[in-house]
């Protein structure tokens, strides 16, 4: 019964995100006219029409099949309101963290649209309430006695890390949020590799007998397998900062809230190696004056369009990156 629970998380995020896509698809793109064209991103003129608030449809109708999917678990097993009632705090835990952070990307795309004269909120200023939210996503664990203490490495078994471990959470959280922002460059790479991710986190939560706590995991990749309809060459909505945050934020907190957040580095391996190539070609610049760079252009996608690769086959690289850190991620989940 609790399968059933996972196909009504997944089916009903699937049919809201699709209703609310042909709602909002039109609705985002008449807002878009109204912003001002010096404020838009250095992208192409194709995906600079595209409207970039469309993470609102993953955030809403997510939660509203996560909540759907969870009563009908807890039918099919109502132990979970009892004796396992804890598993019902590590899933509200993880769905806080990523629709806090998603709040956060909505912050910033409203002030893209408000204001002529920023890139969306300041740096710093995110980079704080990131960590604020990272923050209280590890209190809140720590409170109800769900904080991990240490990682589980392959060959070497379990590693306590004491007082370490949160520290490293943290940043791990806030360096997600930040990689998958490099992202949303690419028509489909953000949400398929958000798609990817979702199957092998309801993988692993079957692999490790966690298996109620895969509907969010399930509506998430219903709510996503619709907005690649939307998303997917040539793009009609892109995620924005609040998908690509929201979406960051579930594949950081999700593991995270079920004791193994070392799956959120093979999980998001794209966005990995996107925010990876943005950090050293950083690095490598400031540290020759100015006068070097490690790559041509970064990030990962640029990349590869520079060297004449066109969005479908850069998504289908995305997706190749995509289904190895599926793959290692339920090797390391069969190793423990």
């Amino acid at each position: 019964m609790i399968r059933f629970a996972l196909i009504v998380a997944s089916t009903l995020g699937f049919v809201l995100t699709a209703a609310l896509g042909n709602f909002m698809a039109p609705l985002l793109q008449e807002l878009e006219r109204f912003r001002p064209q010096e404020q838009q991103e250095p992208q192409t003129p194709v995906q600079s029409r595209v409207p970039a608030l469309g993470g609102l449809c993953l955030m809403v109708s997510t939660l509203a099949a996560v909540g759907v999917g969870w009563t009908a678990a807890c039918i099919a097993q109502p132990t979970l309101l009892g004796s396992e009632s804890q598993l019902m705090t590590r899933l509200l835990i993880a769905l806080f963290g990523a629709q806090a952070f998603g709040a956060i990307g909505l912050a910033d795309d409203a002030a893209r649209l408000r204001s002529r004269a920023q890139l969306g909120l300041r740096r710093l200023p995110r980079l704080a309430l990131e960590a604020a939210v990272a923050a209280a996503v590890l209190v809140l664990l720590a409170g109800n006695g769900c904080l991990p203490t240490g990682l589980q490495l392959p060959g070497a078994g379990y590693v306590e890390l004491g007082g370490a471990a949160p520290v490293l959470w943290g940043l791990v959280l806030v360096a997600l949020v930040e990689c998958a922002r490099t992202a949303d460059g690419a028509d489909g790479t953000v949400c398929g590799t958000a798609f990817a991710a979702m199957l092998g986190l309801m993988g692993v939560m079957t692999l490790l007998g966690w298996f109620p706590l895969g509907v969010l995991p399930a509506a998430l990749a219903g709510a996503l397998m619709a907005f690649l309809l939307w998303n997917f060459y040539p793009a009609k909505l892109r995620p924005g900062a609040v998908g690509c945050q929201f979406l960051a934020g579930a594949l950081g907190c999700v593991p995270l809230s079920v004791g193994w957040p070392g799956l959120a580095l093979p999980l998001a391996l794209p966005y990995w190696l996107e925010g990876g190539m943005v950090a050293l070609q950083i690095i490598v610049w400031k540290a020759s004056g100015g006068r070097r760079q490690l790559f041509g252009t970064a990030p990962l996608h640029r990349w590869l369009e520079k060297r004449g690769f066109d969005p479908v086959n850069i998504f289908y690289i995305f997706g190749v990156l995509a289904m190895l850190g599926l793959a290692l991620t339920l090797q390391a989940a069969r190793a423990s």
